[in-house]
């Protein structure tokens, strides 16, 4: 399996290869070949679909996917619980590493590691000063991506170059391709003359590599190799070669692009693999699938494995080794890591594959790449502990381990507020202000901003002037937070506060019940949120009702509450039937709300913090590892167990966590605001910078109106997932269009004649 000529044009043309050595099955032959949908973030079971089908053949002995697109994983898991005997293959996956090694019998990818460190050796054996890596978020969520960058910034380091990185924008985000293409085209002649013409560039996308070699050969600078190098990517557009004809790959084709490459005065600063990674990968592996299904070779034997991809790529050197996971310290002997020699046009190939990679940049993590030089300020998180806010927590672990700890030499300074902090305010207001204490402190975010967050930051500010102030989901009224702080970013309950009602109205509800109590309701944003959802459901034709429970901090406690929701239930689903959405405003209330859904009917749409980690595990039994990257597979097990619970359509969250992507988007945009890269007014940045975190999940967001002035108040931002639902996918909701009029609402509205009180 491959994807299509609009997605992986390279791999595509090593299926076809191998159809024309071996032939298809449908005319007698041994190759059976599917392409997964081009839209295949979305459409994850369409690609399970196609991957299941090839093992329907019995004669079915090894199956290649390549690139392994998300849900290759999963399909192979299927597939070896009823033929165990077929020998699976997974090429340059973008699934997490042990996650797809645990399913495939063999994994290839190209040698980020080696590559992080031999593509700045290449730069500087070439003449280059300095290294400028390109790229974007959502690409540097990727670990084996901002691995690399990590390994180059280090061997950058040690060699002797300069690193930057530059932030552009994402193909598939707001611009789209062209608009990410003209970006590079607009934006180089100001890097060249800022950096000079000694510069190596280096993007992570195959959009940006056609505009960045035009400009190079153009204007000056190096290009050492694509991020899967190609002589046919970027260079036949950029330097208009009409390769029509030609064969997939070849010494015609690399003599054709070196004959440009030269005229246009580029000879010596360009290169590429002299055969391009993805057609080698398809065909090599599919060749290497056959030398095992045949008994010629075993699953391990890498020197037979690289023959196979050298059968593809005459005069070419390859090199290799098993990939080593550096937290675990444990070597995945079904994951290896390959590369090719780099071929630089006019001078030839620079014997890459014979240099031996210094260990340390194998054992090297993410977050230990700027330890050689220390951070030039540092950033302070207050987070609560697993117990108020294991989300908000595990993002700042996720900002640990990509920018490191200060007590280790690197960025992050992260403090946990106390669990009972509505007792202990001034225990938390001197933890938090202790912080800039740091003389190199710049940066401050409180995720969630419990009551105190206030006072420390005005303590912060007083001392302190110059540190940025960032508020998440604040507990305390917009005005009063928003009067200190730099920004506020606060889940939108009035964007939510109707399209939680919108979304339960387009499943099937005909009634909305609002579970809280006077605590939550004295504060004006879930006063508020109440309000806007009783008139939202009066317009939309839902009936509205409000149900009290008690509060978890109060006599009752955390398991009292539990209990009363699961008692009182089966008699709410009663009254108001099973077409009914259910909302509450507690985490402690989640579970059992989950639970009684699931199982006896009516609607969940999200919770008042959506997470898939929020009320699911519990309710269904699971036992999921929360870790970055791996949203889409805790989605897939809840779903999963929804589907078997016969809750499909019924029960839905945020993708990714709110907590956890707030407390580490926050401080991914108070980095960028510190480096003078962003504004605090950058809201589409704010964005970016959360969806760095939450690949594949839509954000929208708004500054925060004062119901009263009826004015926006522009450091207070609000803003919105997209609602994932088991059984379904997203509902659209960013796309959907906010009726003017809930904005001004408050919480005191009078539903019944329409105004105010």
């Amino acid at each position: 399996m491959t994807g299509t000529g609009s997605q992986s044009l390279e791999e595509l043309r090593g299926a076809m290869e191998i159809l024309r050595l071996y032939g298809d099955v449908d005319q007698g032959g041994a190759v059976r070949h599917v392409t997964y949908p081009d839209n295949f973030m979305t459409d994850i079971e369409t690609t399970i679909s196609r991957i299941l089908e090839l093992a329907d053949d019995p004669l079915m002995k090894v199956i290649v996917v390549n690139q392994a697109v998300p849900g290759t994983a999963e399909a192979f898991r299927r597939i070896k619980s009823t033929r165990p005997e077929l020998i699976l293959i997974a090429g340059e996956s973008q699934e997490d590493m042990n996650l797809i090694a645990s399913a495939a019998d063999l994994v290839v990818t190209s040698d980020f590691i080696s590559r992080g460190y031999l593509i700045p050796y290449a730069a500087r054996k070439l003449g280059a000063k300095t290294f400028m890596h390109i790229s974007f978020p959502r690409h540097m969520i990727d670990e084996s991506m901002a691995r690399r960058r990590a390994i180059m910034e280090q061997a950058c380091n040690d060699l002797g170059i300069r690193f930057v990185f530059e932030n552009v924008p994402d193909p598939m985000g707001d611009l789209g391709v062209e608009g990410a293409r003209q970006y590079i085209e607009k934006k180089f002649p100001e890097w060249i003359a800022r950096y000079g013409p000694e510069t190596v560039f280096f993007c992570t996308n195959d959009a940006q590599t056609e505009p960045l070699i035009r400009q190079i050969a153009a204007h000056g600078g190096f290009f050492v190799e694509a991020d899967l190098p190609s002589p046919r990517l970027g260079y036949p557009e950029a330097l208009n070669i009409n390769l029509t004809g030609d064969p997939a790959d070849g010494a015609a084709i690399l003599k054709k692009v070196e004959e440009a490459v030269v005229k246009a005065g580029a000879g010596g600063r360009m290169g590429t693999w002299a055969y391009s990674f993805g057609y080698c990968q398809t065909a090599g592996l599919a060749e290497f699938g056959k030398l095992v299904a045949q008994g010629r070779a075993g699953l391990s034997d890498s020197r037979a494995l690289l023959a196979c991809y050298s059968r593809f790529s005459p005069g070419a050197s390859w090199n290799g080794r098993p990939y080593t996971d550096v937290q675990q310290r444990t070597r995945i002997d079904n994951y290896f890591l390959v590369y090719q020699d780099t071929y630089i046009f006019g001078r030839g190939y620079l014997g890459v594959a014979g240099i031996e990679v210094p260990e340390k940049y194998r054992d090297l993590q993410i977050n230990t790449a700027r330890k050689a030089e220390p951070p030039a300020f540092h950033i302070g998180i207050a987070t609560g502990s697993t117990v108020q806010g294991a989300d908000d927590l595990q993002g700042a672990l996720e900002i640990i381990r990509l920018y490191g700890d200060v007590d280790q030499g690197g960025m992050i300074r992260h403090v946990i507020y106390p669990d009972n902090f509505m007792d202990e305010t001034e225990e938390t207001i001197s933890l938090i202000a202790g912080l800039a204490e740091d003389p190199l402190m710049k940066v401050i975010v409180v995720n969630q901003a419990i009551p105190g967050t206030t006072e420390a930051f005005r303590r912060i500010k007083a001392r302190r002037p110059d540190i940025l102030c960032l508020a998440g989901e604040a507990h305390e009224d917009p005005d009063v937070i928003a009067s200190i702080a730099d920004l506020v970013v606060t889940s939108d309950f009035i964007s939510r506060g109707y399209l939680i009602p919108y979304s339960a109205r387009i499943l099937g509800a005909r009634t909305f019940v609002h579970i809280s109590f006077p605590r939550h309701m004295a504060y004006e944003t879930m006063g508020r949120r109440k309000a806007i959802m009783e008139q939202a459901c009066l317009d939309l034709g839902l009936n509205f009702a409000y149900e009290e429970a008690p509060d978890p901090t109060g006599p009752a406690g955390t398991e009292g509450a539990r209990k009363f929701i699961m008692d009182h239930f089966p008699a709410w689903i009663k009254k108001y039937g099973r077409e009914t959405a259910f909302f509450c405003t507690n985490d402690a209330h989640t579970e059992p709300l989950i639970r009684q859904i699931a199982y006896q009917g009516g609607y969940f749409i999200e919770a008042d913090i959506p997470s898939p980690l929020l009320g699911y595990p519990e309710a269904f039994g699971l036992t999921l590892q929360d870790n970055s990257g791996g949203w889409g597979q805790v989605l897939k097990k809840i779903e999963q167990a929804a589907t078997a619970a016969g809750a499909d359509g019924r029960l839905g969250t945020w993708a990714h966590p709110l907590g956890f992507c707030q407390t580490a988007g926050m401080a991914e945009f108070g980095k960028l605001v510190a480096e003078g890269r962003a504004r605090l007014s950058g809201t589409q940045t704010l964005l970016d910078c959360y969806g760095k975190f939450s690949p594949g999940a839509k954000w929208n967001g708004t500054y925060y109106m004062d119901a009263v002035t009826s004015k926006p108040i522009r450091n207070y931002f609000l803003i919105y997932q997209d609602t994932y639902v088991f059984g379904r996918g997203y509902m659209g909701a960013t796309s959907v269009e906010i009726p003017e009029k809930y904005l001004l609402i408050d919480k005191d509205h009078e539903i019944q004649s329409g105004s105010k009180k």
